[in-house]
C-alpha cells in the first residue's frame, strides 16, 4: 500500500493544526459512516486507519510533520529551540521561551526584483539647516545607486504634502509620457534642492501622498516600500496614520520609519511599522542619514521571501506574553495581530523571533503541542507555508531536560534588559523618579556586563539627571532604547 505522508491530514479531513480530540472525532465519524453502511473499500480504510494511527500519536505525528516539511519543498525552513520541553507539575503559571529561526532552504534563483520605493521626507521648520541639507544630499547620492528598472517617488511634507518627484522608472523617468513627471525628472537634483523647511509636522499628509505614489506604480514584479524620515511629533493625526499603515500592509506595501534627532515619538513609529512587519530606527546625527538609507535599500533589493507572518496556532494553555524579532533587525512584534507580521526575509540572512509564553498551571501530567506556522510569498510569487512543532511534557520528574541553547539564553537575557529600560521610562512618565533612578543604576551594571560602555555611561548619566532634575533626556531615552535593541541582534 502506498502511504503518502502529505495526504494524512487530508485523508482524515482535518487541518494541520487539528487537536488530538479533533483527530479522534474525525476518525470516529469515519467509523460511524462505515457502521451506517457506507461503502469504503479495504485500501481506503487501511489508509484512514494508518492516518489516524500516525496523527493520534504525538511522537509519530511530530516525525511525520517534520518529514512533510522537508518533502513539500517549501522555500523556507524553520528551526525551533525551546527553553524546556519537560515541565514540572505546578499549581502556578510557568514561563517558556521559544526561539524561531527562519532560513532560506536554497539560494535564490531569481535575479534582483525591481524596487518601487516612496521616500516621505519631513520638511517642517525643525528640519531647517543641516538636517534637511544632509537628507537631500543623501537622496541625491542614492539616485546613482538605484537600478534603471527601479521606481522612485519622493514626497516632502510639513502641514501639507508636495510631490517633489512623481513615481517613475528611474531609467525612463525623463522620457515619461506624463509632462509633469518628465519635467520633474529632467533635473531631479534641482527639484531636491528646492525643498524648503517651514510649517508644522503632520505625518499623515506625507504618508497619504507617498502611498498614492507607491500604489500607482505597484506591480507583482516590484518590491513596494515606503520610507519615512521625520524629526518631530505628528499633531492630531496619529490614528489616521496608523489606519493608513494598516491599509498599506494589506496591499503588500512595507514601511520603514527613521527618526532623526531626539524629538520624535518612538512608540508611534513602532506602531506605524508594525502592520507590515517593518522597522523603525534612530538616526542620531544628520551625517548618519546616508548609511541608514543605503542599508535599507540594499536590504530591499535582496528580498528572498515577502510578507512573512506567524499564525496563532498554539494551544489555549500557552499565552504569548512578549514577542521580539531579533534578526535581520530588532523590532517588537504586534502580538495582538493574527497572523503576526514578520516582514520580509532579505537575501541569505535569517529571520529570528523570540517568543515568551506563559503556560497555564499544570497540576497533572499532560502533553502539549506547540505548532508554529509561517506563511509567506516565495521568490516566484507562490504563496507557501512552512511549519514546525514541538511537544511539551508536564510530569512529576522533569529534571532530565538538557540545558537551553546559548543563543536562546542570550536572547532571553537581552529581552529582560530591554524591558528593564522600558520600565524605567514608564516610571519616569508616572512620576516614580526614585524608583526609576534606582532601576537605571541597576541598568548601568547590566550594560557593563554586556561590554557596551557607552550605554552604561548613558544609563549612569540618566540616573543622575533623574535625581537632580527629575527627568530623563530625550536623547538618553532614544540612545538606551535603540542601543539595547542593537544588542539583541544575533551575531552573524
Amino acid at each position: 500500500m502506498n502511504q503518502e505522508p502529505a495526504d494524512l491530514y487530508t485523508l482524515l479531513g482535518v487541518g494541520r493544526d487539528a487537536t488530538p480530540s479533533a483527530i479522534a472525532a474525525a476518525f470516529a465519524a469515519w467509523n460511524a459512516r462505515a457502521a451506517a453502511g457506507e461503502a469504503i473499500d479495504e485500501d481506503a480504510w487501511q489508509r484512514l486507519r494508518y492516518a489516524y494511527d500516525v496523527l493520534s500519536s504525538p511522537a509519530r505525528r511530530e516525525v511525520y510533520d517534520s518529514l512533510v516539511s522537508e518533502a513539500v519543498g517549501a522555500s523556507l525552513t524553520l528551526d525551533l529551540t525551546l527553553s524546556a520541553t519537560r515541565l514540572p507539575l505546578a499549581d502556578t503559571p510557568q514561563l517558556l521561551y521559544a526561539l524561531l529561526t527562519i532560513r532560506p532552504r536554497r539560494e535564490a534563483q531569481e535575479g534582483r526584483r525591481p524596487l518601487n520605493v516612496g521616500l516621505v521626507i519631513d520638511r517642517s521648520t525643525s528640519m531647517r539647516g543641516e538636517r534637511l541639507a544632509r537628507v537631500t544630499e543623501a537622496v541625491e547620492l542614492l539616485l546613482d545607486k538605484l537600478g534603471r528598472d527601479d521606481t522612485l517617488s519622493l514626497v516632502s511634507f510639513s502641514d501639507r504634502a508636495e510631490v517633489v518627484l512623481p513615481a517613475a522608472i528611474v531609467g525612463a523617468a525623463a522620457r515619461s509620457a506624463n509632462p509633469e513627471t518628465a519635467a520633474a525628472w529632467r533635473d531631479p537634483r534641482r527639484r531636491l534642492r528646492s525643498i524648503t523647511a517651514s510649517g508644522g509636522t503632520e505625518i499623515y499628509q506625507g504618508l497619504r501622498a507617498g502611498l498614492e505614489q507607491v500604489t500607482r506604480a505597484a506591480g507583482e514584479r516590484h518590491t513596494s516600500h515606503l520610507i519615512l524620515l521625520t524629526d518631530g511629533h505628528t499633531y492630531g493625526d496619529a490614528a489616521d496614520c496608523l489606519r493608513l499603515a494598516a491599509d498599506a500592509a494589506g496591499r503588500g506595501i512595507g514601511i520603514t520609519a527613521f527618526g532623526l534627532g531626539a524629538d520624535w515619538n518612538d512608540a508611534f513609529l513602532d506602531a506605524l511599522v508594525a502592520p507590515s512587519g517593518g522597522q523603525s530606527h534612530y538616526i542620531e546625527q544628520p551625517d548618519d542619514v546616508l548609511p541608514h538609507l543605503e542599508g535599507r535599500l540594499e536590504g530591499l533589493g535582496a528580498i528572498y521571501a515577502r510578507n512573512l507572518s506567524l499564525r496563532h496556532s498554539w494551544p489555549g494553555q500557552l499565552r504569548p506574553r512578549a514577542g521580539f524579532k531579533l534578526a535581520p533587525f530588532p523590532q517588537p512584534l504586534a502580538l495582538d495581530a493574527d497572523p503576526i507580521p514578520l516582514g520580509d526575509l532579505e537575501g541569505r540572512s535569517t529571520v529570528a523571533v523570540l517568543l515568551e509564553f506563559l503556560i497555564e498551571p499544570q497540576p497533572i501530567a499532560a502533553r502539549l503541542r506547540l505548532p508554529l506556522e509561517v506563511r509567506y510569498t516565495a521568490a516566484g510569487g507562490a504563496e507557501e507555508t512552512a511549519t514546525r512543532q514541538a511537544q511539551l511534557v508536564a510530569q512529576r520528574d522533569a529534571g532530565d531536560d538538557s540545558p537551553p541553547a546559548t543563543a536562546l539564553l542570550d536572547a532571553a537575557r537581552l529581552l529582560a534588559l530591554y524591558r528593564m529600560q522600558e520600565k524605567a521610562w514608564e516610571e519616569v512618565q508616572s512620576g516614580m523618579l526614585d524608583t526609576a533612578a534606582a532601576r537605571m543604576r541597576r541598568l548601568t551594571t547590566r550594560y557593563m556586563e554586556t561590554g557596551d560602555l557607552r550605554l552604561a555611561q548613558q544609563a549612569q548619566l540618566e540616573a543622575q539627571r533623574m535625581a537632580q532634575a527629575g527627568a530623563m533626556t530625550p536623547e538618553g531615552r532614544k540612545l538606551l532604547k535603540y542601543g539595547t535593541r542593537s544588542l539583541m541582534r544575533p551575531a552573524e
